[in-house]
């Protein structure tokens, strides 16, 4: 289980950044706050510490970190891409007063830590790690490896994509067809691309290809 605990460990940095957004809310103590998101963590980390080997992945592969250039700068790619193509397409699912805004509108500076250490590091553990590992060495008991990793990835992607509409009902917006095919594709694609590279090599490539995709999205915020 020492994968576990170290993947745990790499959790934590992002719950770090979470604390820097926490809103005030009274009555509340902020710690209170991370309950949650701390007890996800580390029931992510538990389930890939004991899954993913027994499915045939792992946290970071023996090439260790040299070679990573590529995946930090597929998510840059990736991220430029897709804030980009959301803020022009913006008029197709943006509801009454620019609610919600689109990526590159909605983009502030401290979202930047929090992309890269709670979606990078956090939100990998919890998906990939803890999600995806479980639900490939389950389904392939009944289906051939190549179909269960699919089908495995795709699952992980779907809860990933949904995890964000809670926020986005939040932000008082209206979770119509439109913005609901937005919010669902781009996320789900996104986490499909790191299911696909967690797959293919380890969890510290979706890390980085996840932490590159925030890189991504501040880069367009600049350009825009």
């Amino acid at each position: 289980m020492r994968a576990a605990f170290l993947v745990f460990l790499a959790g934590l940095t992002g719950l770090g950044a979470l604390w820097l957004v926490l809103p005030e809310i009274p009555g509340v103590p902020r710690a209170a706050l991370l309950v949650n998101p701390l007890l996800l963590l580390a029931l992510g980390a538990a389930l890939g510490g004991w899954a993913a080997p027994r499915a045939g992945f792992a946290a970071l592969r023996p090439a260790g970190w040299a070679p990573r250039g590529a995946e930090l700068g597929l998510g840059l790619a990736l991220g430029l891409l897709v804030a980009l193509a959301d803020h022009a397409t913006r008029g197709l699912w943006q509801g009454a007063g620019g609610v919600p805004p689109s990526l590159v509108q909605g983009w502030q500076p401290v979202m930047l830590p929090l992309g890269v250490l709670y979606g990078g590091l956090t939100e990998e553990v919890m998906l990939r790690w803890g999600v995806m590992s479980l639900a490939v060495l389950a389904l392939g008991r009944l289906l051939p490896r190549r179909a269960a990793v699919g089908l495995g990835c795709a699952l992980a992607a779907l809860i990933f994509a949904m995890g964000h509409l809670p926020a986005l009902a939040a932000s008082g917006a209206a979770l119509d067809a439109p913005l609901l095919t937005r919010t669902l594709v781009l996320n789900a694609g996104l986490g499909v691309v790191y299911g696909w590279l967690f797959a293919r090599r380890d969890l510290a490539a979706a890390m980085l290809a996840h932490a590159g995709t925030h890189l991504g999205f501040a880069v367009a915020a600049a350009l825009a």
